[in-house]
C-alpha cells in the first residue's frame, strides 16, 4: 500500500505579517508538510518593492507565528531568490497554495514542472482577505497607516 503525503508550497515577502498572510499560511499549513518560500531582500529589491523589515526579522516573525498557531505542523522555510525556488520543482511537492493575486503563477509552475517531466501540482487559491473598508488587506496599506494588520481602518486625528 502506498501512502501519499501531501506536501504544499507557498511563498511571499511577509514583510508586515497581517491577517491576509495568516489566512494564506493557515491554508498551506493544513497539509502533511509545507514548504514556505520567504523572499530574500535582494529578490524583493529586484522586483522594485519596498520592505520595512530585513529578511532575518521577517523570518523570525514568520517562524514565531507558525510555532505559536501551529505548534505540531511539519514545515520548512526556504529563502527565495526567484519566483519559485528549487523546492517546487521537486516531485514531492504536490500542492501550490497561492492568493487570488498570484494564482496565475500556478500555470507557470505547472508548465515548468511539465518541462522537467514532473506531475502538475494542484493549485489551491485562497481568496484575498478584505478589510473593514471592503478593500483587500495589503502591507502597503498598513505601512501607509490606512488600515491595521487586521484590516481595520485607521482613523486619522485632525
Amino acid at each position: 500500500m502506498i501512502i501519499l503525503r501531501l506536501v504544499a508550497a507557498t511563498g511571499g515577502t511577509f514583510d508586515i505579517l497581517h491577517r491576509g498572510h495568516k489566512v494564506l499560511l493557515s491554508a498551506a499549513l493544513q497539509y502533511d508538510d509545507t514548504i514556505i518560500g520567504l523572499c530574500s531582500d535582494e529578490f524583493v529589491f529586484r522586483r522594485g518593492k519596498y520592505i520595512t523589515h530585513k529578511y532575518d526579522v521577517r523570518l523570525q516573525n514568520l517562524t514565531s507565528f507558525i510555532q505559536y498557531k501551529f505548534p505540531d505542523v511539519q514545515y520548512t522555510i526556504l529563502q527565495l531568490d526567484d519566483d519559485f525556488g528549487p523546492a517546487v520543482l521537486k516531485s514531492s511537492v504536490n500542492v501550490l497554495v497561492c492568493s487570488e493575486e498570484t494564482a496565475h503563477m500556478g500555470d507557470i509552475l505547472n508548465n515548468m514542472r511539465l518541462e522537467r517531466q514532473l506531475p502538475a501540482v494542484e493549485i489551491v487559491v485562497v481568496p484575498m482577505v478584505r478589510g473593514s473598508d471592503g478593500t483587500r488587506i495589503s502591507t502597503s496599506r498598513i505601512r501607509d497607516k490606512i488600515i491595521d494588520k487586521d484590516g481595520n481602518k485607521i482613523l486619522s486625528c485632525g
